[in-house]
């Protein structure tokens, strides 16, 4: 944004934080952060495509040494198990997850982008900028065009699709259930140019170092709500998390009594959190929001609702 004239305190108007703060190393910002900083952006430039450009721009070296390992990787798809493996390094406002799937006989490659927090009327730039950041980190690691096969959107097109078409070329189906990317799986055995295994094997170890030290700075409570919001809708025993964090469940539940709080309490505070910024920033229905914090019918989810706020839904929204 500095780059487009936009002082770094105009793009955190109204957010309280300051340039010092995101500096430092511990600093994790919360979901109204991330959403007020892209009004900011969108504003100040009057791009509503501005997240395409921003991914166009993106570089390896952003992402820091979690990008050497990547530039150093043997193939693309290395890179992007290494990219995976420690994306609690990187910044993601959409939570991408890659699965195979055969069609007339054939494998075909999918990532489906999902909303740790609901971004709403932002969702666009998430999606544009993930894209077409996927696209210009793809074929730069590789030298070689990275297309995009189809994309599935969960909003409507925009007023201008010409963007979308020159920079995407590909079919786009708009009004869909989920936002996927389809892409040529035959491009995750493309060689990466820089490719360096000695390099790759420094690299791993120095993510892996920084990603426990990341994990001894933060409370157990911390790492367990960040992991429920990477996993929409599913809100999962805490036998079934302590084997995701790769810890006993006693160990999980002697640790947070240490944190004054038990994975319920947790649980509780992360839909009530979620439920509130559903109700802000999006149009869904009370159905379609209990169905996204695991609620089995929307009777439940009112309940639940009306215990941690006092109020109805239709209060609320109203």
């Amino acid at each position: 944004m500095q780059q487009r004239g936009h002082s770094p305190e105009n793009v955190l108007c109204n957010t309280g934080l300051s340039v010092e703060q995101i500096g430092d190393e511990s600093f994790r910002a919360d979901s109204e952060d991330y959403r007020s900083i892209i009004r900011n952006m969108l504003s100040l430039t009057g791009d509503c495509h501005l997240g395409i450009a921003l991914g166009r721009e993106f570089n390896i070296s952003d992402l820091g040494v979690l990008g050497y390992a990547a530039l150093s990787s043997a193939t693309l798809s290395q890179a992007r198990d290494v990219i995976q493996r420690y994306n609690a390094l990187s910044e993601y406002i959409l939570s991408p997850s890659n699965y195979t799937c055969t069609r007339n006989g054939k494998e075909v490659w999918f990532s489906e982008l999902s909303e740790p927090f609901p971004l709403g009327e932002l969702l666009p730039f998430a999606v544009e900028e993930f894209v077409s950041r996927t696209i210009k980190l793809s074929a730069s690691l590789t030298n070689r065009p990275f297309p995009v096969l189809e994309l599935h959107l969960s909003y409507p097109p925009p007023k201008d699709e010409r963007l979308y078409r020159e920079t995407f070329d590909c079919p786009i189906h708009y009004n869909q259930p989920k936002n996927l990317i389809r892409l040529d799986i035959e491009r995750l055995n493309d060689p990466i140019t820089m490719a360096d295994q000695d390099v790759f094997a420094i690299c791993e170890r120095q993510c892996q170092a920084l990603v426990n030290e990341q994990k001894g700075q933060d409370q157990l409570s911390d790492k367990i709500k960040r992991a429920l919001l990477k996993m929409p809708g599913s809100f999962p025993s805490m036998n079934s998390m302590a084997e995701h964090l790769g810890i006993g469940s006693r160990t999980l539940r002697r640790q947070l009594e240490s944190e004054n709080t038990t994975y319920q309490q947790i649980i509780d505070a992360t839909r009530r959190e979620l439920a509130l910024q559903y109700l802000t920033h999006t149009s869904l229905s009370p159905k379609e929001i209990g169905y996204l914090l695991g609620y089995a019918n929307v009777s439940n989810f009112r309940r639940a609702f009306k215990g941690w706020t006092g109020k109805k839904l239709s209060d609320y929204r109203r």
